[in-house]
């Protein structure tokens, strides 16, 4: 969420980018039967003017054309010029769509994209801006697509740049060629024409590395910031680390496309806003204070909260969606060592207690579902992480702390977390409970979101010896019975992560 010093130029690019997570999937397309409805697959070949202001694009068939392309995101067909077949026949206009009846098999299809009037169109919902030599759009604003989108096929995108230009895209290469170069093909699923994601074009700086597992793509765009790449790497490096310690020491997906837009801020106040996306692969997008040294960046809130977005399935409901993420962003955070476990409890209070503040008379659910209405997104977010607070002290309690949230989490990765689909809150609930062998997960969570008042989590605390003084100052009791426990919530668990925070 955007702050008080949040510069002008980010506020008008939040809406741009379309942050709000459970607003990600773009207009859904209408799927069509498994055989016989469609092409089995097409394939775009997009060439970019060196102006970055149109781009040309050829859409080839295998086999039969479908009857009908229409946008990916219908504001954007406007933007949409000189359809026609490559034998030069216009397509007729079949409402948003172009109809495709006289195309032959095999058949391909041209037109060109106006980044311009995408750019100036307020009611595309601002999906495309530029800044220096670099161009940041939303593919669903180029991807015309068969009309209905078949349950499987075959789809990739090929980039044809201007020399000096790189092409930055979060889907998986076709052909194992290196990424960003020219001649890369890249493969489509049904999420890139589904879910938000982004292209990044131009000239732009990009340092591509593996780490905890993950091939990483760190993009810059190109406007001046203080902190060196070395600086960068080193960040995203402990993003990923941290993130990959409630995974087994992996990070959760296997590729991530990380774009840095620096922000004018003034004050090194580090990262001001972020948001994950999932459109075809994992992707994160970070506006960071211009003038942020390099050592302010590691550790930091938004960049754990985000990437650990990716290590959850996309979930529907704001208050799981955000609250857990929200819960183990303070968790992890303090044990990859950051700070103290004493300071890790100080802070997850003062959270909870945003939370609290935010007056509503509406029940948890409730407001989770009206939260864009309201605003009251510091509500749903910790409201939703006192659930899973409270979730994780009853298992730990119950099974003496050899089960925890943390293999929940897990569970919910290796079931869900590939799934190109949304998932209710119910149904990830019910499956853990499943798992677990009680319903401790739906009774925790219903009785949370039906109250209108803030959970009580210091009673929770409490029975791990955290208690909360009358000015919301924290003490740990080392002597309590349930002390080893709450040290697994929230200690440091390594010698490197105890060895940085000595020493910080």
């Amino acid at each position: 969420m955007p702050g008080p010093r949040t510069p002008r130029l980010m506020l008008a690019l939040i809406p741009l980018l379309a942050c709000r997570h459970d607003l990600e999937a773009s207009d859904t397309p209408q799927h069509g039967p498994l055989e016989g409805d469609g092409p089995a697959g097409w394939h775009y070949v997009v060439s970019l003017e060196s102006s970055l202001e149109r781009a040309s694009v050829r859409l080839c068939f295998d086999g039969r054309p479908p009857a009908r392309l229409v946008p990916t995101l219908e504001a954007a067909a406007p933007h949409t010029h000189g359809m026609r077949l490559s034998t030069g026949d216009a397509l007729p206009r079949e409402g948003l769509g172009h109809g495709l009846g006289s195309a032959s098999n095999d058949a391909c299809v041209d037109y060109e994209v106006d980044f311009v009037g995408l750019e100036n169109d307020v009611g595309t919902g601002r999906t495309v801006g530029r800044t220096g030599q670099s161009l940041m759009a939303r593919p669903t604003t180029w991807l015309w697509r068969p009309d209905p989108l078949p349950e499987r096929f075959d789809s990739t995108v090929r980039f044809t740049l201007p020399e000096g230009m790189e092409a930055s895209v979060p889907w998986v290469t076709a052909d194992g060629r290196p990424r960003g170069t020219a001649d890369t093909t890249y493969a489509l699923d049904r999420t890139a024409f589904e879910w938000l994601g982004y292209g990044v074009f131009g000239q732009f700086a990009v340092d591509r590395f593996e780490h905890a597992g993950a091939s990483v793509e760190l993009v810059t765009i190109d406007v001046p910031i203080a902190c060196p790449p070395e600086g960068l790497r080193r960040w995203v490096e402990d993003g990923v680390e941290t993130v990959a310690m409630l995974f087994d020491g992996r990070f959760p997906r296997p590729r991530l496309q990380l774009i840095v837009f620096p922000v004018e801020g003034g004050g090194g106040s580090t990262v001001y806003f972020g948001m994950a996306s999932r459109g075809g692969g994992s992707s994160v997008l970070l506006f960071v204070d211009d003038e942020a040294e390099a050592d302010a960046l590691p550790g930091g809130w938004t960049t754990v909260h985000e990437m650990l977005h990716h290590g959850m399935p996309f979930i529907r409901e704001a208050w799981m969606a955000e609250g857990w993420v929200s819960y183990y962003t303070e968790i992890m955070r303090t044990r990859a060592g950051h700070r103290g476990e004493l300071e890790g409890w100080q802070q997850l209070v003062e959270a909870f207690g945003r939370g609290r503040r935010v007056q509503v008379d509406t029940t948890l659910a409730e407001t989770s579902r009206r939260m864009h209405e309201t605003r009251a997104y510091q509500r749903v977010y910790w409201g939703g992480a006192a659930v899973a607070f409270m979730a994780d002290v009853e298992l730990r309690l119950r099974t003496q702390g050899t089960v925890g949230l943390d293999d929940a989490m897990r569970e919910l990765r290796r079931c869900c977390g590939d799934a190109p689909r949304q998932w209710s809150a119910g149904e990830l609930l019910e499956h853990l409970d499943a798992w677990h062998g009680r319903p401790l997960f739906t009774e925790t969570a219903q009785a949370v979101l039906e109250q209108r008042d803030f959970p009580d989590v210091e009673t929770t605390m409490a029975r791990l010896g955290v208690h909360v003084g009358p000015q919301g100052e924290v003490t740990i009791d080392d002597d309590h019975p349930a002390a080893e426990i709450r040290r697994s919530i929230m200690a440091p668990v390594t010698t490197r992560q105890t060895t940085r925070q000595t020493t910080r």
